[in-house]
């Protein structure tokens, strides 16, 4: 049973080409309707109008320039020591250990004391960055963070 079905889808289709093509040959034979009012144009013949003295050869023997060319020129100077800013005076908190306990410590007590600081954890140590007026401030961090058994002391850091 299929193959009667393949071999009539296949008949078919081989008529369907078939017819297509016989239509295009047919289409193609036809001839074009002449269309009122049309003529072929005529061919000008080619006139040579360089006289020696053509834009080109004005442009190529100019000395001077009396234009400008309409684009924007932007100069910028930079003077490095202007641009960056001034090192500020900020502490570092030297921690011993760094494990989550004294992590979780240590970001609980900054936040009890209202200090700005930056933290960054790395797998050898806490580096703690705190922007306070003086050292003496920080001492009672420093004394809060031994009742947890954290071991910490303050560095003067410049950024």
């Amino acid at each position: 049973m299929r193959k009667y079905i393949l071999t009539a889808s296949f008949a078919l289709l081989a008529l369907l080409v078939t017819g297509i093509l016989a239509w295009l040959v047919q289409f193609s034979n036809q001839s074009i309707p002449a269309i009122s009012g049309y003529q072929k144009s005529e061919k000008q013949p080619v006139s040579s109008m360089d006289t020696g003295e053509s834009w080109v050869n004005k442009m190529a023997h100019v000395t001077t320039r009396d234009y400008y060319f309409p684009i924007n020129e932007l100069f910028i100077k930079l003077q490095p020591k202007e641009a960056a800013p001034p090192k500020t005076k900020i502490y570092q908190l030297v921690i011993e250990q760094s494990d989550r306990y004294s992590h979780f410590c240590i970001v609980q007590t900054l936040d009890a004391f209202a200090f700005p600081y930056t933290l960054t954890r790395d797998r050898a140590e806490n580096k703690v960055f705190i922007q306070a007026q003086n050292p003496q401030n920080l001492e009672v961090v420093v004394e809060k963070l031994k009742e947890y058994s954290i071991q910490s002391s303050i560095k003067e850091a410049w950024l």
